[in-house]
């Protein structure tokens, strides 16, 4: 490579970082909810860039949605991580992370936006439920009530109460790691515990 392209492709770099810096820093600050690591994806992906600059032009309008996409990865794969090294989970942990989260958004009616899609595939994945598991499963997490209550309200087993919330539970589990949305489920639950 010439040192003159070599200029030119550092000069248009920097143009895009000068940019696009604070909008992706942001971007990223929504999944991972981390101002260091937000910031460390963002040079990671520049990086990258920058080692893509042969098969790359800077100029292209196409290079915006790249370095978006690009941090959204970089994003998901943190998440991904955080959650191997952060949660390293049994079966019962991630179910308590699981119905801890459920519980706190069922019964908050602020919601986020960074987390709308989770909750969006949260609600969707509860309207599949069998009627009577759905029943069971929103009086417990939206309303509150405890076990013996339901049980009494429906007249059933505390037993059968039981069973349906954690067929419910698992299912929900079972559906967020087939669309990818667990990590970020367990980032919540951090965030939400650290905030209390």
């Amino acid at each position: 490579m010439s040192s003159e392209r070599y200029v030119q492709d550092f000069t248009a770099l920097e143009a895009l970082f000068k940019r696009f810096y604070k909008p992706l820093r942001a971007y990223a600050f929504r999944f991972v909810n981390d101002k260091d690591l937000s910031e460390d994806i963002v040079q990671d992906v520049f990086f990258e860039l920058w080692q893509r600059r042969e098969s790359i032009r800077f100029e292209d309008a196409a290079v915006k949605s790249y370095l978006f996409r690009a941090v959204y990865t970089h994003a998901l794969n943190a998440l991904n991580k955080k959650q191997q090294d952060v949660c390293t989970l049994e079966p019962a942990r991630e179910a308590d992370i699981l119905d801890q989260y459920v519980t706190s958004y069922m019964q908050n009616s602020e919601q986020s936006l960074l987390l709308k899609e989770l909750e969006e595939e949260i609600m969707s994945y509860i309207n599949t439920l069998p009627p009577q598991c759905r029943k069971v499963f929103m009086l417990s997490r939206s309303y509150g009530l405890k076990n013996r209550e339901i049980a009494e309200q429906l007249d059933i087993s505390i037993k059968a109460v039981e069973k349906q919330i954690s067929k419910a539970l698992y299912g929900l589990k079972e559906h967020l790691v087939q669309k990818d949305l667990f990590p970020l489920l367990v980032l919540a639950v951090t965030c939400l515990s650290h905030r209390q």
